[in-house]
C-alpha cells in the first residue's frame, strides 16, 4: 500500500468515527455524562423505582444520590417526604442524562448545554421545560421513589 492510499484510508476511518460520535451525542439514547443511566424512553423514569436507606445515605442537607434515572436530594432535615426532592435525570430536550452540582444546587445537561434550577425548572435552553418531578415516599428509614 502506498503512503497516499494509507493516509486516505486512515483519514476516512477517523472521519467516520467522528461522525458516529456526533450522531450518538445528539441521540435520545445518549448515556454520556455522569454515573446515571438515562431511561431509554426519555422524559421520565418509566417503571423504574429507587430505594434509599436513610440510615446510610442522604444524611446531610444537599446530599444527593443518582441512580436508575433519578436524582434524589435532601433539602431539609427530618425524614419526611417534604425534606427531599426527586427528579428525573433525563433531560427533556433530547433524553441525555443531567448531572447535579450540589455546590451550586443546579442541574446541567452536558449534551446540549441546558441548565436547570435547584427545583428542576429550566434556566437555559435548548430545553423548553423543566425536569420531571417525582413522588417521594418515606417509611421509617427507607425512602422510595416510583414513577
Amino acid at each position: 500500500m502506498k503512503r497516499k492510499e494509507f493516509i486516505n484510508v486512515l483519514s476516512g476511518g477517523i472521519a467516520a468515527t467522528c461522525v458516529s460520535c456526533l450522531v450518538a451525542a445528539c441521540s435520545k439514547d445518549d448515556s454520556g455524562g455522569g454515573n446515571i443511566t438515562p431511561n431509554p424512553g426519555g422524559g421520565g423514569v418509566g417503571t423504574n423505582s429507587v430505594t434509599v436507606n436513610l440510615d446510610s445515605e442522604l444524611k446531610s442537607v444537599n446530599d444527593f444520590v443518582a441512580k436508575s434515572g433519578v436524582i434524589v436530594i435532601r433539602k431539609a432535615s427530618g425524614n419526611t417526604p417534604a425534606s427531599f426532592l426527586a427528579l428525573s435525570s433525563v433531560c427533556p430536550h433530547a433524553g441525555a442524562t443531567v448531572e447535579y452540582n450540589n455546590g451550586q444546587s443546579t442541574f446541567y445537561c452536558a449534551a446540549h448545554g441546558s441548565a436547570f434550577a435547584a427545583d428542576g425548572a429550566v434556566t437555559q435552553g435548548p430545553a423548553t421545560k423543566g425536569l420531571t418531578k417525582l413522588t417521594v415516599e418515606v417509611t421509617g428509614a427507607t425512602l422510595s421513589v416510583k414513577a
